[in-house]
């Protein structure tokens, strides 16, 4: 088989010399001829087998070492095939090439798939003087006449109809040729592309480097990225240069940048300025289009009509500072956009010492804030403004898993296991809140700590509890706003001409919009000021007609029913005195005021006669009940008798004048005025000599029929929302139009319409102080999450005054009312189940150093704070606590001899053993169970303490071994079980026995479908296992597995 491989390798090598050399022979006109290439292939996805250790019945694996896979698997055993050969050289030593692997068919050329298969190698990037690894193809031509003359053959790149053949265009003509079907193995299909031709086929390569793969580079130029470490910089600007200011800056790219895309439309030149890190610094200008290459970054210009374009793919090595020369007049609109990476990111350190020198540890690795513009580490907060910048998580892994050198006497420290715990953060409950409303802050300690096998506690340093996040020491509290004072609208002035006041309602709302105390009263806003009324505070005194001035208005006037007061100041007379005379002529008086309706308030208050302006109505007015006996006839009123004339009736009923309108708008009415005249005076007089029998009828007509302009409507206050402090009445507003003298027939319109001040919607009422009462403050955080605990607060007696603050007083002043409970209930909801250990077995010695055991035990913190035991099954899957622990009792009496020999002690380890790869021999040790791979040889140590190594025995599900005889199956002068190339036959439990005292090993083996060898029939089994585990030092373990 290995002169199989040598002759496929060789077969190889000269395929690819004679490519070289076929290269220099005449090729015809369409392809190279006498040409060898390996057969194509089938490339297959080379997936990662991960750890799965959850079920014995299914177990994989992970193989780091490629090389390794040189066994024959059972697939291939039962497909014909033979096992894979080693990887080839690779094709190229730098750029990304290609290795293969052979396999032959053993069933004389049936098998079914391929017997080649590829990977990549040597990805590192080549020297930049290297050159293209295509043209170096075309350039091996160079000796070759084509069509009886020699070219320089230069390569013809991103041809997409076939970008695996050799195509190549001769220097200086349009020729192109195809020299060779194919590329060598490696060659990129793209000159912008990873992905690479392998036997004449493009295949997919990702920015990882693997075939097959799709991973892709983010905007920032990390592979399989997010998009974390960098930002996309976009925008535009106007150059305003000038003859006096022919140069100025426009934008500056970073060293680092990707994707980089300046364009600038206008006249003005473009001046490219670039800024090395050793401070050397070059100035550029782009005179035709084409690429240039500045600081080894390839800059590619465009110019057209008016526009100039310049590109760069990155990153770039120095910083690009583009500049605008002047031209001409225009201004030049310069465009940017490119992806800046973030200068201060997180970078992964390496892994720290391991935290044990022997027997199994852990060691983790963490990140540090670097500047990678300088490649320096700097402080974390640096790392920390940019919100995308997120820290990597530390990684975990095993280390230093030989097993610790024996020694004569009892270990102290005792390796770690995967039962023991991992250090972990710890932290204190927070502190009170710095404020009690407006955002404060709580703080609370945190320090990492690690539990030692002997259960003790103890902080360590930060680092070790690096792998996990860092728990906040720092939150925001009590980020409602504090109680503000509210000001309500103003209310109309209390005047309608000149100077009067206006008042408004001040309220303390807390952030819930709810009336409270705690406002500075300090900081109340005012509630009164004054106001002026941009009205003269008097009228010219209206002119009424002739006719409306007559004795019978002014008598309807009088006979009015009595006056209210409007919002405009106007005479108010009260009502007529009696007449002071009972019979002849006398006197009436009445009081006559000026006044005014105060809209806030809704009061009528007296003002001085001159603010009215308007004449004055009389205050008296003479008056006549009857007439006296003997009386003057002159001063009397003519008395009712017949008439004057002979045959023709003196007093008749007369109409006169129509009376004022009824109202002002909105269809009033106007009733004529009756009257009894005088025929010969033509004067009006008294009614009573008229005959009533003859009096007209009564007679109306409409007046004012257009609607009224707009007014305020509004309903009644509601109650006050407090009986004390400060409450508040509320009522609604409407503008409304009246259509008719109907009340009902009235439309609601905008607002605007009513050009009046709008009544308040609101107003304060019950402003007196409230009694004394208890105020809670809020609840704090509960003392525990679950199980049951207690939430505490502060309870001030405090008394709501008038002015809308809040004042503490006595706790003695809140003695009537009952006091509100300062801590409460919380959390009282079942615990998840916890695997905590049980108590403490005695030690195992009476003095001296011994050992103590204990039981796991699951169990939960019931919702009422009582312990409940659980079954096992509650609690699978959790990690139990050290069972194991030692002890220290008084020192043992050297002198007392007389005491009775301590029995054997076997130093075994609870410990899994998973194979994950081959190995010619494994050493272990009893007291736990290992997975191996057949074909493995295997030492099982059985240290022992006060037993003669010797006269140990060995016994395999519950029967005893042979001795040192047996070649590949015995026990060793030392006492160790050794087992050569493992079989299934050797599955089983074995027994390690010293004297009174015994322990176990399981062992068992993986196939190659990752599947538990079952053992023969008859052999071994469960019951065998526990039966060995019944007697000795291992009766007291539980069954972990």
């Amino acid at each position: 088989m290995g002169e199989r491989r040598i002759a496929h390798l060789l077969t190889w090598e000269l395929g690819l010399a004679f490519v070289l050399i076929s290269s220099g022979a005449q090729v015809g006109v369409s392809q190279a001829q006498n040409v060898y290439f390996l057969p194509e292939f089938a490339l297959s996805p080379q997936g990662s087998f991960l750890e799965d250790t959850t079920g014995e019945q299914f177990l994989t694996f992970r193989y780091d070492d490629q090389a390794s896979r040189t066994t024959r698997s059972d697939e291939d055993r039962d497909s014909g095939w033979d096992a894979w050969g080693t990887w080839s050289d690779c094709s190229r030593t730098c750029g990304g090439g290609a290795s293969y692997s052979l396999r032959r068919c053993l069933n004389g050329g049936n098998c079914e798939g391929r017997n080649i298969r590829y990977r990549t190698c040597s990805n590192r990037d080549c020297p930049p003087e290297s050159g293209d690894f295509r043209a170096q193809q075309c350039s091996a031509h160079n000796d070759v006449k084509y069509q009886g003359h020699a070219h320089e053959w230069l390569p013809v790149t991103d041809d997409g109809a076939a970008p695996c053949a050799l195509r190549c265009q001769a220097r200086g003509t349009s020729l192109v040729v195809e020299l060779a079907p194919k590329v060598l193995d490696g060659t990129r299909c793209k000159s912008d592309s990873l992905d690479m031709c392998i036997s004449g086929i493009c295949q997919e390569v990702g920015c990882d480097r693997q075939l097959g793969s799709s991973t892709r580079e983010d905007d920032c130029g990390v592979c399989a990225g997010d998009g974390s470490t960098c930002r996309v910089v976009r925008g535009q600007s106007l150059s305003h240069v000038s003859p006096d200011e022919p140069v100025k800056t426009v934008i500056e790219v970073p060293q680092g940048s990707r994707s980089m895309r300046i364009t600038a439309k206008g006249p003005d030149a473009i001046i490219l300025e670039s800024h090395t890190l050793q401070g050397r610094r070059e100035e550029h200008s782009f005179n035709a289009p084409g690429q240039y290459v500045i600081e080894n970054t390839t800059v590619e210009f465009q110019r057209g009509s008016d526009r100039q374009t310049s590109r760069a793919h990155g990153p770039l090595t120095a910083d690009f500072i583009f500049k605008v020369k002047y031209v001409s007049a225009r201004d030049t609109l310069v465009q940017f956009m490119f992806y800046q990476p973030i200068r201060y990111q997180w970078r992964e350190t390496d892994f720290f010492p391991c935290t044990v020198t022997c027997g199994g540890g852990y060691q983790l690795n963490s990140a540090e804030c670097t500047d990678i513009r300088h490649s320096r580490v700097l402080p974390d907060h640096h790392c920390r403004s940019f919100p995308e910048n997120k820290k990597p998580k530390p990684r975990l892994k095993e280390c230093s898993m030989d097993p610790c050198p024996e020694s004569d006497g009892f270990k102290e420290v005792m390796p770690y296991d995967h039962f023991q715990p991992l250090p972990r953060w710890e932290h204190n409950p927070w502190t009170l809140c710095s404020v009690s409303c407006g955002g404060g802050v709580q703080d609370r300690s945190v320090v990492c700590v690690e539990e030692d096998v002997h259960g003790l506690i103890s902080p360590v340093e930060e680092w070790k509890c690096a792998y996990s996040p860092r728990p906040e020491v720092r939150q925001n509290c009590n980020t409602y706003d504090c109680p503000q004072w509210v000001a309500m609208e103003w209310s109309q002035c209390t005047v309608t001409c000149g100077r009067g006041l206006r008042y408004r309602v001040v309220l303390c709302i807390d952030h819930s919009g709810q009336h409270t105390g705690g406002c500075n009263a300090g900081l109340k806003p005012h509630i009164k000021e004054d106001c002026l009324v941009p009205v003269a505070c008097f009228k010219p005194r209206e002119k009424l007609p002739v006719e409306a001035k007559l004795p019978w208005l002014k008598q309807a006037h009088e006979l009015e029913e009595p006056q209210a007061a409007s919002e405009e100041p106007t005479f108010i007379p009260g009502p007529w005195s009696p007449c002071s005379a009972t019979c002849g002529r006398g006197v009436q008086r009445r009081a006559v005021k000026c006044r005014v309706l105060l809209t806030f308030s809704q009061t009528e208050v007296d003002l001085p006669d001159e603010e009215c302006g308007a004449e004055v109505p009389p205050s008296e007015r003479a008056c006549s009940l009857r007439p006296c006996g003997g009386g003057n006839p002159a001063l009397q009123p003519p008395l009712p008798g017949p008439p004057h004339h002979q045959g023709e009736q003196r007093y008749d009923w007369e109409y006169g004048d129509f009376t004022a309108c009824s109202a002002s708008c909105a269809s009033g009415s106007q009733e004529a005025v009756v009257r009894c005249e005088d025929r010969e005076r033509r004067e009006q007089v008294d009614d009573g000599l008229c005959e009533r029998s003859s009096r007209p009828p009564a007679m109306t007509r409409i007046c004012n029929p257009d609607p009224c302009p707009p007014r305020w409507e509004f309903t009644p206050w509601t109650r006050c929302s407090a009986t004390c402090g400060v409450g508040i009445q509320t009522r609604s507003v409407f503008c409304t139009r009246l259509q008719s003298q109907d009340p009902g027939d009235t439309v609601s319109v905008p607002d605007g319409q009513c050009w009046e001040f709008k009544p308040p919607v609101l107003r304060p009422c019950n402003q007196v102080d409230c009694p004394p009462s208890w105020h809670p403050e809020q609840w704090q955080e509960c003392s525990h999450s679950c199980g049951g605990g207690t939430q505490s607060r502060k309870v001030h007696c405090k008394q709501l005054l008038s002015n809308g603050g809040l004042g503490k007083v006595a706790d003695e002043s809140c003695g009537r009312g009952a006091r509100p409970a300062a801590h409460r209930p919380c959390a009282r909801t079942d615990c998840p189940p916890q695997l905590a250990g049980g108590e403490w077995s005695k030690c195992s010695v009476s003095c001296g150093t011994g050992v103590q055991r204990r039981e796991p035990a699951c169990r939960r913190m019931s919702a009422t704070g009582q312990l409940v035991i659980l079954t096992r099954e509650a609690c699978a899957g959790l990690i139990p606590p050290p069972l194991v622990r030692s002890c220290r009792v008084n020192a043992c009496t050297k002198h007392k001899k007389e005491h009775k020999p301590k029995p054997p002690q076997i130093l075994s380890l609870q410990r899994v053993y998973i194979q994950t790869r081959q190995e010619k021999r494994v050493h272990l040790t009893i007291g736990g169970r290992a997975y191996l791979l057949p074909k493995t040889s295997v030492v099982v140590r059985c240290p022992v303490r006060r037993f003669p190594k010797p006269s140990l025995r060995w016994e395999k599900d519950g029967r005893a071994l042979p001795g040192p005889a047996s070649k590949r199956l015995g026990v060793t002068k030392s006492g160790s079980l050794k087992i050569h190339g493992l079989q299934a036959s050797d599955i089983g439990v074995y027994r390690c026995v010293a004297g009174p005292v015994a322990d176990t090993f399981v062992l068992k083996l993986i196939g190659n479908d990752n599947r538990l060898i079952e053992p023969p029939e008859g052999r071994g089994g469960p019951k065998a296992g526990r039966e060995g585990r019944g007697r000795g030092r291992g009766a007291g373990w539980p069954n972990w597995t």
